[in-house]
């Protein structure tokens, strides 16, 4: 029964991300990011945080359909994966597949971070509600983020993205106190130092996985179901799709992993054949292959 219950939720999912595909828009999955600053802040879940704030900023640009974290975190915990960093391209494909995404993200959050400097005030022509001399501290944040964009279908990283913030800010050393309590997604972080730092950054990586994606286009167009050598593709007259359309078929290669470290390098595909359009419907097209032993697992290309 639990078997049937995780086919029946990943077939909803998949279900509505197709739909969302026929509407037009790219699918996009945002992994969390793996927190490899140095630790010396007092905020928890930093990955998780900034994963969320990227998914708020490229869903604003209203030119994709964000996979919902709910969803991910299900397709995460029925395939027993861990955090975002310790998986590779292949892996996460695999997760924006069961997903219905065509692109999915992840990274790391490199830098996050307040330094403050402490700077004694007085007879400087100023009234300080203390009166006399006061303390007052400046504080800088900084925030730096590394992404990488994987086309699902075929596990290669088709655009990388970095985003760096830097807030400064000068206020009565009392206050300081409260800046780490507030948590993401809470009243006042956005208002913070490091909130501010963070969305710049955050920003920065949208807007350029926004132009990449826009630059790749739609992503490869996957197989549905298989009858002879006629194939189902999902891609309808709603997505452009037109008879008569060539398309290279492709098979993803085993995934490559640099040895020293330990990075994944993507995958070499193999082009196995060709499939010609012959009927276009609403939501699907049947094509016409002439690729021996094709498999759902294959993608089509259109050719260069």
């Amino acid at each position: 029964m639990k078997k049937r219950i995780m086919v029946i939720s990943a077939f909803l999912i998949l279900a509505a991300s197709l739909g969302a595909r026929c509407a037009g828009k790219k699918i996009v999955c945002v992994m969390d990011l793996a927190d490899k600053s140095n630790h010396s802040h007092t905020w928890r879940n930093v990955g998780t945080g900034i994963a969320e704030m990227l998914v708020t900023s490229l869903a604003e640009t209203k030119k994709y359909t964000l996979i919902e974290r709910n969803q991910l975190e299900k397709v995460m915990a029925e395939q027993r994966l861990g955090a975002s960093g310790a998986i590779t391209a292949q892996t996460a494909a695999k997760v924006g597949r069961l997903l219905g995404a065509q692109f999915i993200i992840t990274g790391a959050v490199t830098e996050f971070g307040v330094k403050d400097s402490k700077i004694v005030v007085g007879g400087l022509g100023k009234v300080l509600p203390f009166g006399g001399g006061a303390k007052v501290s400046k504080n800088t944040a900084r925030v730096t983020i590394d992404v990488r964009a994987i086309d699902t279908s075929s596990a290669q990283i088709i655009a990388a993205a970095k985003g760096e913030g830097s807030k400064s800010s000068s206020e009565i050393s009392a206050d300081l106190s409260i800046a780490p309590s507030f948590d993401f997604g809470k009243e006042g972080f956005d208002e913070t130092v490091i909130g501010k730092a963070a969305r710049k950054a955050v920003d920065e990586v949208a807007k350029e996985l926004s132009k990449k994606f826009d630059e790749a286009g739609g992503g490869a167009v996957r197989i549905i179901k298989i009858v002879g050598k006629q194939i189902y593709i999902n891609s309808g007259k709603t997505n452009g799709e037109e008879e008569g359309r060539v398309y290279e078929v492709y098979r993803v290669g085993e995934e490559m992993i640099d040895p020293d470290t330990g990075e994944s390098l993507g995958s070499e595909d193999e082009k196995i054949g060709t499939a010609e359009v012959v009927k276009v419907l609403p939501k699907y097209s049947i094509a016409e292959t002439d690729a021996s032993g094709i498999r759902k697992t294959d993608v089509l290309k259109e050719e260069k």
